[in-house]
């Protein structure tokens, strides 16, 4: 590979993990500013909402008018919308990784990798076929959980991705608590009865209301839920990035590698809220 095919080629992994890395920033100044929204809010409220006659009266209206209740709302659908996103910056990290790396190593797809007839019949070239190869395989791991993937990663190209126990545990951890966000959002637990009729479970009366229903059976997210989520994917990806830069790559002294490598410094901004 000439000089400039490897500049090309690492410029292209350059961006993929600049685009999580700017990602990152992204959650973690949104989770100060949501942070810094509700303590306002909360302020404000315990305060017996001062200013409401002052200049300020217009702003401070709105304020007013936010229920308890409805500020409770807003900070759970704001955790499970801030851990959706950081989850699918690092599932789009470890994709791209993936196919990546089978674009840049063919081989390592495995010699009895299927290539649909069709695909092969329709690519344009050579180049092509593989990259729809890749771009399958890619897709077939992307159903694995994440620690899995980061193994298939290990396995498959011979990568030492060393993650600490706390960034291991928390990828653990996160998946449980994203299931439970992804699966758990329903009102009412279902079933037959014995005359077939569909009621609720008989641990939910008739009477009870769809708030405390969803309430009761909706999994319970955090902002530390998120932080730790937040946290363990950055240390992932920069562990999978430190191993693709310097093992494959052979580019750990380039100082754009290096600037990526450093890590995100966005999570002052949650600290110094």
């Amino acid at each position: 590979m000439s000089a400039d095919d490897s500049g090309a080629v690492l410029e292209t992994y350059l961006n993929i993990a600049f685009s999580f890395s700017q990602g990152v920033v992204q959650i973690w100044g949104a989770e100060a500013a949501s942070g810094r929204l509700m303590r306002a809010l909360n302020g404000f409220h315990a305060l017996g909402q001062p200013g409401l006659e002052g200049p300020a009266a217009a702003v401070l209206q709105h304020l007013a008018r936010i229920p308890y209740n409805s500020m409770e709302s807003l900070v759970y659908v704001t955790n499970v919308s801030h851990l959706v996103y950081a989850t699918t910056l690092f599932d789009t990290f470890l994709s791209e990784t993936t196919q990546f790396l089978f674009l840049l190593l063919p081989q390592a797809m495995g010699e009895n990798q299927p290539v649909p007839l069709r695909a092969l019949i329709d690519a344009a070239s050579k180049n092509e076929a593989i990259a729809q190869a890749a771009s399958a395989r890619t897709r077939e791991i992307g159903h694995l959980t994440f620690a899995e993937r980061i193994q298939v990663l290990r396995e498959t190209f011979g990568l030492d991705i060393t993650l600490s126990t706390e960034t291991a545990d928390g990828l653990a951890h996160v998946a449980s608590v994203r299931d439970g966000a992804a699966n758990d959002q329903g009102t009412f637990p279902l079933r037959l009865d014995d005359r077939g009729n569909v009621v609720p479970r008989k641990n939910v009366t008739r009477k009870v209301s769809r708030q405390n229903a969803a309430r009761q059976h909706t999994t319970k997210i955090g902002g530390d839920n998120v932080r730790r989520a937040i946290d363990s994917y950055e240390q992932a990806a920069r562990a999978v990035a430190r191993a693709v830069f310097t093992q494959v790559l052979k580019q750990s002294d380039h100082p754009a590698v290096q600037l990526v490598l450093k890590g995100s410094t966005a999570r002052l901004e949650l600290n110094a809220s």
